[in-house]
């Protein structure tokens, strides 16, 4: 009787238990379109500050931060000029609309917001109708505000544009949006005219003048994702069962040694790089605190949000390529890389950890080019032709010598030859 009494308490508690579980469905969110992360902990320890915003918060992760709040004031300004120089709707009409659209934009984000729902449009207004204004500015100075705090100052324009470029320091593209064609409904269509404004802004990053169609064919989630878009490659191949095994390229060194040609491509993608006749065609890399910073956030929404982790991989390629200050001098040399460091061993770290601890995809997108450079440098003929160039043209007086001394055997050769028919 003891055991049956043992069981039915086991029984009650399991029981409970499932109840209790069972009691957590209905808090559950229903599936999101999650896009706007928090760094894996993995990436952040390599370099904290490049994923934390020095001035401004964007969206709730960092919205309480004290040490951003003095530019709330700034977002108050901002609203203040917007409405008086857009009057179709009162800031009563904003407010509601931003709050009929609260679900939707609380789903884009991989963990709860601790704010109310008047907190959470607040939040919204006053930073979507801030990046509108500060696009519109940034493009046309005559809406710059008297002794503007930003664009009176070249580097507070600069730190902005950066904590924008956070992927901690986002919100859905749709709130800004929505918010632009409740504002501005002009004769084009308002999301490709907002995308002209976000490419203006944001062009001293993405080094491109002209507004990609791969950026105006997707559907843009936030900033981060719109710059990563600019990086994708201007070629990209189907997968496929290729990537059986992960091979990666030899270093610079090791290249030259087997007589690849390093070249600066012209391409403005830094994943355009390409190997024919014997030369690598490398576009310009620049690696400086700041770009690292651009870098390292789409390097992170990519391990969330891409099946393909373009920018990832383009850095696990150069971590491979440049292996030594001495790799490093020789693709300085070329103008692949222009380095703003205080050295190459310092180019060299910057590289070698921008995309450390990240994932890399099962379709590695480097893997066909990886492939030709290691069977380049596997053939002994092309190590052999390199080493005879190195040692024996160098310079003219050798090749001179090496000339001499060809004909000088020729000339052996002849009279051997004809020594031993006139014996005949």
């Amino acid at each position: 009787m003891a055991g049956a009494g043992t069981t039915s308490a086991c029984d009650d508690h399991l029981d409970e238990l499932a109840i209790s579980i069972q009691s957590r469905f209905e808090g559950l969110s229903p599936p999101s379109d999650c896009c706007i992360f928090t760094v894996p902990e993995r990436l952040r320890r390599k370099n904290e500050e490049a994923y934390t915003p020095y001035i401004i918060a964007i969206g709730p992760y960092h919205h309480l931060n004290p040490s951003l709040m003095p530019m709330e004031d700034l977002k108050l300004r901002y609203l203040q000029n917007f409405l008086q120089h857009n009057q179709n709707y009162r800031l009563k009409d904003y407010i509601e609309k931003v709050n009929s659209w609260e679900g939707e934009a609380r789903n884009c984000y991989d963990k709860q917001i601790g704010l109310n729902s008047d907190q959470f449009a607040e939040m919204m207004l006053l930073d979507g109708i801030f990046v509108i204004q500060l696009f519109l500015m940034c493009r046309y100075h005559q809406r710059r505000l008297p002794n503007d705090r930003i664009f009176s100052n070249h580097q507070m324009s600069t730190v902005v544009r950066r904590d924008m470029a956070l992927l901690e320091n986002q919100m859905p593209f749709f709130v800004v949006q929505r918010l632009f064609e409740m504002a501005f409904k002009t004769h084009r269509p308002p999301m490709l005219e907002l995308l002209e404004l976000v490419w203006s802004f944001f062009g001293p990053i993405i080094w491109k003048k002209n507004l990609p169609k791969l950026v105006m064919e997707s559907e843009v989630k936030h900033f981060v994702h719109a710059i990563s878009l600019s990086f994708w490659p201007s070629v990209r191949e189907v997968p496929n069962e290729r990537s059986k095994e992960m091979k990666f390229s030899p270093s610079a060194t090791e290249l030259v040694a087997a007589g690849v040609k390093l070249r600066r491509g012209e391409s403005k993608c830094l994943l355009d790089i390409e190997f024919e006749n014997g030369v690598l065609d490398i576009p310009c890399l620049i690696p400086d605190e700041l770009k690292e910073s651009y870098f390292r956030n789409i390097i992170a929404f990519e391990q969330f949000y891409w099946e393909n982790k373009y920018l990832t991989e383009y850095f696990a390629f150069m971590e491979h390529l440049v292996e030594s200050p001495g790799d490093a001098d020789l693709l300085i040399n070329k103008a692949i890389i222009e380095n703003w460091l205080s050295n190459k061993e310092a180019a060299v770290r910057k590289i070698n950890t921008i995309s450390r601890e990240a994932l890399l995809s099962s379709n590695y997108h480097f893997h066909s080019l990886c492939d030709k450079l290691n069977k380049h440098c596997q053939r002994h003929y092309n190590k052999w032709k390199a080493t005879f160039k190195r040692d024996y043209c160098s310079n003219p007086w050798v090749v001179i010598s090496v000339i001499g001394a060809v004909v000088l055997l020729l000339l052996t050769v002849a009279q051997t030859v004809l020594s031993a028919l006139s014996l005949k």
